[in-house]
């Protein structure tokens, strides 16, 4: 674990080390190509792209709280409809790291590392690194990066595209990340070059402009993380090693930004940010106390501050505290729907009052952050009807497959409501999710081989078994299974 919070997280893949015959678990990826040369198609990008975010679940570093997720990807999505490839699928996430650094990685997903969010000032400079990672995407910078390999191995690869994935338009560090990779110790030229990082600065400004955020919003990050490295020495934050920025760079973005035109408001509300940046900040504290103590220290006098401290008091299990804290004329009234969620599970899990959620429900019906937050209430009680919560989180699974909260909540919900099969099928998506195939392919299996399914259970059981056990097969066959010996990783983690 420590080596993601010490190097980007993309550098998971820089750090790979195929499971030994002594059973040593490693990363486990696809293909993305050979020593052939071909460069990396679009369905293999995908691929290595979901397991990388099976990777960053199996070792805990994502942040998957609803609300969380909902707000990064609206912001994203608010970008990408501006983008080069407005059409193009994208998945953008958060990383529980103390870190401040961004990444784009194959298949379309781009992370920030949650002391990114906690450092910006406004939404603009958020949207001004993830604008600057979607310029990465849409000019193929990563597949650019792949051709210049064409003659390396596939673990030579993997170890460039993991520095890639880290935004390294330093080679120095590139080279070090190469010397330090044991088996790997072979020279390498990277193209993914500071060039690149400027044509993603000029696409990534333009982009900003074009969805109404501020274009200024690039220039005013980096001098802010200038001036932490000079505040702090030698401690340079992460972001500057994988996006070197000099005085060159800010001005340039600066002169950017003044020539763009700026599209007309977009009617953004700015306390979203705010409200995000401290739910980030409770959620990814080390203990809620931790969190209480912070808000005492900086005060509660503004909405957003008011809200982090009744989150704060909520986690700790403070529920009057929290709730007398939503009644401060800072917040009281508000509108927001963070503020909203709170508000009903406090008035639900002190006196059972449902009357606040169900009129989220019906003014936002497919809201899964909503869903989920009731589902919790309700299955935390023991005089609920767990088959409320079953019936309302169903509906959302088709929709959002790559959920892990929605599928270990819905299997939860399922299991109290008397639907053992339901129950099996979504937790063992939960842990495929998760990254534990075998775990996932098992419980399948076996659910396959009790009595008394019907034709539609045996179908989706089927089908899902079809797209799990190829991925399996192959995580084996890297991992040196052979059937006739009983290793790999079914014999390994069973």
């Amino acid at each position: 674990m420590e080596i993601l919070k010490r190097i980007a997280m993309a550098a998971l893949i820089a750090a790979v080390t195929w499971t030994s015959s002594s059973g040593q678990e490693g990363i486990r990826l696809p293909d993305i190509g050979d020593s052939s040369g071909v460069v990396v198609s679009q369905q293999d990008e995908d691929a290595y792209g979901d397991a990388l975010m099976r990777e960053l679940r199996r070792l805990a570093q994502m942040v998957e709280d609803p609300l969380v997720v909902d707000y990064v990807n609206h912001l994203g999505y608010s970008l990408v409809a501006f983008s080069d490839e407005p059409e193009r699928s994208f998945n953008f996430f958060l990383i529980d790291d103390d870190s401040v650094n961004a990444f784009a990685a194959p298949g379309g997903n781009i992370g920030i590392h949650s002391e990114l969010l906690l450092t910006a000032e406004n939404e603009s400079e958020v949207a001004a690194v993830l604008a600057h990672e979607i310029a990465h995407v849409t000019q193929r910078h990563l597949a650019r990066a792949v051709e210049s390999a064409q003659k390396m191995s596939l673990p030579m690869t993997l170890l460039m595209l993991g520095a890639v994935l880290a935004g390294a338009g330093n080679g120095d560090a590139v080279q070090t990340a190469v010397v330090g990779t044991q088996a790997l110790m072979q020279q390498m030229q990277i193209n993914f070059t500071r060039a690149n990082e400027y044509e993603a600065d000029r696409v990534g400004i333009n982009t900003l402009a074009k969805a109404g955020y501020d274009p200024d919003g690039m220039a005013s990050f980096f001098g802010k993380m200038q001036q932490i490295s000079r505040t702090y020495g030698l401690e340079i934050p992460e972001f500057l090693r994988t996006h070197p920025v000099e005085a060159t760079r800010i001005a340039e973005a600066k002169n950017r930004a003044a020539q763009a035109t700026v599209a007309p408001d977009k009617k953004r509300d700015p306390a979203a940010f705010l409200m995000m940046r401290e739910r980030v900040r409770v959620l990814t504290a080390d203990h809620p106390n931790d969190a209480v103590a912070y808000y005492r220290k900086v005060g509660s006098g503004e909405r957003h501050l008011a809200y982090g401290l009744a989150l704060a008091q909520q986690r700790a299990g403070d529920l009057v505290g929290a709730a007398e804290t939503l009644r401060l004329p800072v917040i009281s009234g508000s509108d927001s729907l963070p503020v909203a969620i709170l508000n009903a599970r406090l008035a639900f899990r002190s006196s059972g009052e449902a009357e606040a959620f169900e009129d989220l429900r019906q003014a936002y019906p497919r809201n899964r952050a909503i869903a989920i937050a009731y589902a919790e209430e309700l299955l935390k009680d023991d005089t609920s009807d767990p088959k409320l919560a079953e019936e309302m989180l169903r509906p959302l699974l088709a929709r959002h497959t790559k959920d892990a909260v929605l599928f270990r909540t819905y299997a939860r919900a399922a299991d109290a409501a008397g639907e053992p099969v339901r129950a099996s099928e979504a937790y063992a998506h939960y842990v495929f999710l998760q990254g534990r195939v075998y775990d996932a392919v098992s419980q399948l299996r076996g659910l396959l081989k009790t009595g008394g399914l019907d034709y539609y259970q045996r179908s989706r059981i089927e089908a899902r078994l079809a797209e799990m056990e190829p991925i399996l097969a192959e995580i084996e066959r890297r991992n040196g299974y052979d059937p006739s010996e009983g290793k790999g990783e079914s014999r390994r983690r069973g």
